[in-house]
């Protein structure tokens, strides 16, 4: 895309929340006004999309401007009223907004380019709709480690074609770049996967908002036209915010109302006992044979380009090897 170096983070973020709603994926969750929010007590309906009334992105009058209190949007997204939380920093930082969207030329096209991706995911999960029955749409914002594998495993046994479908957009710091996750996948579902997966990113962004994002991420994957997604033990949260197993608890309460097959579980353990990888409510064993397969460790190692043993080899002496950036700075 051209002229894309003028846009900062905060840029960016608000023209994918603008290109969601452009493109149909979250148009159902457009915040035009005040009084548009209060609908959003409900949880099922997910992440209400507000679109911040910044002057060198959009043209607006006055009159096209609404405020909405720092302590109201921490209660409804996030559940808490923690200012300091990086998700709310990372997605909100200004709260006034607008009511009428009008876009700068400037910005026309950086916008067209995202509105444009999302209408190809929508075209190409259409397009293996027509192969397979039943397809499912795997997230993830790390390097694949056997815990996510056996997740993934896990999800093909209950859909025909599972599509690897990280969520495309700023991040905060830490987290795996889109372009290292795209080179790790498609290396690992070229050589192991052959058919049985592809790799589909969606611009849309993270809210790091825990269990209401796991809702919010179901129902975009209902959107795009998926059968099945996965939901598991701190999903979307950080900063050890949510109880980890809040997600999956709230999906198995809801999971009718959302109009999409949603398998919940509560994370991969590795059992000392079975000596492999397994879903903690696989496992029979004692929880002291169950230990967590830390993704903060397995972080270290590729920071010092030394093996993970819960991880596949090769994958990761390829990662030693590339100049791509690996992580958000």
């Amino acid at each position: 895309m051209k002229n894309r170096n003028f846009l900062n983070n905060h840029s960016i973020n608000t023209l994918i929340n603008l290109a969601n709603i452009e493109s149909g994926l979250l148009d159902n969750n457009f915040v035009a006004a005040p009084e548009d929010l209060n609908k959003f007590v409900d949880i099922k309906l997910g992440i209400p999309i507000l679109i911040p009334a910044d002057e060198k992105i959009f043209d607006f009058q006055l009159k096209d401007v609404f405020e909405i209190e720092k302590n109201t949007l921490l209660s409804i997204v996030y559940s808490h009223q923690d200012e300091d939380y990086v998700g709310f920093k990372h997605s909100f930082r200004k709260f006034k907004f607008l009511s009428k969207i009008n876009v700068k030329k400037r910005y026309r096209e950086p916008l067209n380019y995202y509105v444009q991706q999302n209408r190809d995911t929508f075209r190409k999960v259409s397009i293996l709709k027509k192969t397979f029955k039943k397809i499912g749409a795997f997230q993830t914002r790390n390097i694949p480690h056997f815990g996510h594998e056996i997740i993934m495993k896990r999800m093909l046994a209950l859909c025909d074609h599972l599509v690897i479908n990280p969520v495309v957009g700023p991040k905060k710091r830490g987290d795996t770049t889109i372009k290292c996750l795209n080179y790790v996948f498609t290396d690992l579902l070229e050589n192991r996967y052959q058919q049985k997966m592809s790799f589909i990113p969606i611009f849309a962004n993270m809210f790091y908002a825990g269990p209401r994002e796991a809702v919010h991420h179901s129902l975009i994957r209902k959107r795009l036209g998926f059968d099945l997604f996965s939901v598991g033990r701190d999903h979307a949260g950080a900063e050890n915010i949510y109880r980890e197993d809040e997600a999956p608890i709230l999906i198995e309460k809801i999971k009718k109302d959302l109009g999409i097959d949603v398998m919940t579980h509560y994370g991969a353990k590795f059992c000392k006992f079975c000596n492999k990888v397994v879903l903690y409510e696989d496992c029979r064993q004692k929880e002291k044979y169950l230990l967590d397969i830390s993704g903060t460790e397995f972080r270290d190692n590729i920071l010092k380009k030394t093996i993970f043993d819960l991880a596949d080899e090769e994958m990761q002496k390829n990662l030693f090897e590339t100049s791509i950036e690996i992580f958000e700075s």
